[in-house]
């Protein structure tokens, strides 16, 4: 009987987090919950998990810097990336709204239903907090608390959802990438991340870009981070629909290490969509 896979998520059970693991890998993997982002990067990169799903950008909130800062320096690759469609309810045992005491959250949750907790719960503390299910875990001991999290984590936890759907916003996404130390197959439909820092010269960016624009290829995103190491210096985050083994591609990312000062592909993995 062939071992089960050891996937590290943000903990506790039921984060959004889970949720997306749970849909890449299904019911047969072995999920271990870690306290942190950067403890999924350590377990992964350190073999205690084979893959590790992190949280890399949320529709509404946008990028999960921390994220980001440990693609930098890990020797992990990008393997695998989900959108999840988030919804968040507020999640309580106390008998009425009027009971709840102090609503708990994580801080890109607590974002997004702001204006609900501002119209329905003026007077209620609200506290930030690691995760969305920790929340919940919270919750489940004192009926004078509430979490905003998901219907998962209700059921998780025992608690009932006291309002369902908070962050009216249809386009609340949350985008998860799979971290593992051997790059994925190629697959019929593909994306590329990688990293660059440009030389400090006029027209560094416009000639850069120049290399994926003149073969016609698609870039979705492009964000810069400050790289640390002086200031004012910059690292790109870029994401391009294709595998590096497409000939296009390829040549593109050549042509772009020429013109930068450092490079560094994230790594090719299949897409939906």
């Amino acid at each position: 009987m062939a071992e089960k896979i050891r996937v590290s998520f943000l903990g506790p059970e039921a984060t959004f987090t889970h949720e997306a693991a749970l849909r890449h890998f299904g019911e047969e993997a072995e999920y271990m919950p870690a306290p942190t982002i950067v403890s999924i990067f350590e377990d992964t990169e350190a073999g205690r998990s084979d893959m590790g799903v992190v949280p890399i950008e949320n529709a509404l909130e946008g990028t999960v810097n921390i994220t980001l800062d440990r693609l930098i320096d890990s020797p992990l690759v990008i393997v695998g990336a989900i959108s999840l469609p988030i919804d968040i309810h507020l999640l309580t045992n106390a008998a009425e709204l009027g009971a709840i005491r102090r609503v708990l959250s994580h801080p890109h949750a607590v974002a997004q239903c702001r204006r609900w907790l501002r119209e329905c719960l003026p007077e209620v503390e609200v506290e930030e907090v690691a995760s969305t299910s920790l929340a919940a875990q919270e919750a489940g001991k004192n009926p004078e608390l509430a979490a905003l999290g998901s219907a998962l984590a209700a059921k998780k936890y025992g608690l009932e959802v006291a309002a369902s759907k908070l962050d009216t916003e249809n386009i609340n996404v949350t985008r998860f990438f799979v971290l593992g130390k051997e790059s994925a197959p190629r697959a019929e439909r593909s994306g590329t991340s990688l990293l660059f820092v440009l030389r400090n010269e006029p027209g560094a960016l416009y000639r850069a870009l120049g290399s994926i624009a003149e073969r016609g290829l698609n870039m979705t995103k492009i964000e810069s981070r400050p790289s640390r190491r002086k200031a004012w210096d910059y690292i790109f985050f870029m994401d391009i629909e294709g595998h590096v083994e497409d000939p296009e591609l390829a040549g593109a990312l050549e042509d772009l290490k020429e013109k930068v000062e450092f490079f560094r592909l994230l790594g090719s993995y299949p897409t939906v969509g």
